[in-house]
């Protein structure tokens, strides 16, 4: 294969990766809290804890529910 066959692929692994990489920001992003939350968890329907809401005030899910969320997450990843 020419060099210039090469270039283009690496062009084109350069250009996949920069599209999935802006596709993860974007979904961390809206997985971020906004506002104030409503005090109860969009997981379980379960209260949010006082404590945690003093913490992250526009947070959408309860500790538990939080917790399962990263080792779900965590997994994902490996």
């Amino acid at each position: 294969m020419s060099e210039t066959g090469f270039d283009s692929i690496a062009d084109s692994a350069q250009a996949a990766a920069e599209r999935d990489l802006r596709a993860a920001i974007a979904e961390a992003l809206q997985t971020l809290p906004r506002g104030e939350s409503d005090g109860v968890c969009r997981d379980c329907g379960g209260k949010i804890e006082k404590a945690r809401l003093a913490l992250l005030p526009g947070t959408s899910q309860c500790a538990a529910c939080a917790q399962k969320r990263a080792k779900l997450v965590q997994l994902q990843a490996n």
